[in-house]
């Protein structure tokens, strides 16, 4: 708690405004069109990784927060809390940055330049003091949340090289089967969202590479056309799911599998038909 309270003594209005937007680096909402913008428009082989990488990390942080069921520190003396509604749940670790660190080492990952690795890791640092100036996390559920999120990336890219260099794809029943058997263990809306997701997306990367094979290569017009109209329709399933369903867990679980169907087969059918370029033609 003092360290807390060491760095809200910094506090202003320029600071809070700062660190609140260093947070949505690692809200989902900021993970979700990064990922889909990716598969979408530049190398689905990286998207698929990126998003199995993204959406099983938040799996495993909902799994321990659920398993430890640790308190947040807002309302606890001297402690201020700002922009609390992205602070969902329980404490330990912290979700926003294990999400933020599995994104941006994700990309570090992939491109391999020092560089890179060293912006993620900034990037990692500021969601992590984030979440400790708005009040919300303490230093051990941020500094495990990074620490689970970095490894878990080499963890799922592992995985991956596994499956891909056994051409055993057979594999993901694994994490299909663990994911569906936490919804008996933790039924919250928000580890139904997560698990319904992952689900409709690992449906997408069995299905979309044998039966649609779509390429995200097209021009710069059509790339912009297809991202906005990709993220309109993915946003109006959130949406018409939180006006039209019942709330229920089961409920929550199909809307966000339809959301990753979405992303990985029906979207991914219509540009191949729409925008996708056809090599020796303009």
């Amino acid at each position: 708690m003092e360290v807390i309270k060491y760095l809200q003594s910094f506090a202003n209005p320029f600071w809070d405004k700062f660190f609140i937007g260093a947070t949505l680096l690692g809200e989902v909402y900021f993970a979700v069109p990064v990922t889909a913008l990716i598969f979408w428009c530049f190398q689905k082989d990286w998207g698929y990784r990126l998003g199995f990488a993204c959406l099983s990390n938040g799996i495993l942080n909902l799994t321990i927060k659920e398993i430890f069921q640790v308190p947040r520190p807002i309302g606890q003396p001297g402690i201020r809390s700002l922009f609390s509604k992205t602070a969902v749940g329980y404490s330990f670790p912290s979700g926003h940055t294990q999400g933020a660190a599995s994104l941006a080492i994700s990309f570090g990952t992939h491109f391999k330049k020092t560089g890179v690795y060293f912006l993620s890791l900034i990037i990692i640092i500021m969601v992590a003091i984030s979440r400790l100036y708005l009040g919300v996390h303490t230093p051990a559920d941020v500094a495990c949340g990074a620490i689970i999120g970095i490894g878990w990336v080499f963890v799922s890219n592992w995985f991956f090289d596994y499956a891909e260099r056994r051409k055993n794809h057979s594999i993901f029943a694994i994490p299909v089967i663990l994911i569906l058997a936490g919804l008996y263990f933790f039924p919250t809306p928000y580890y139904y969202k997560a698990a319904g997701a992952s689900f409709g997306f690992l449906l997408g990367y069995f299905i979309e590479p044998r039966y649609i094979n779509f390429s995200p290569q097209a021009s710069l017009g059509k790339q912009i056309i297809k991202y906005l109209l990709g993220m309109t329709v993915l946003l109006a399933i959130e949406f018409l799911g939180k006006k039209l369903l019942p709330a229920l867990l089961i409920c929550d679980f199909f809307c966000y599998l339809l959301m990753g169907v979405w992303v990985t087969i029906i979207a991914p059918y219509l540009f191949k038909g729409m925008f996708q370029d056809v090599p020796g033609m303009a």
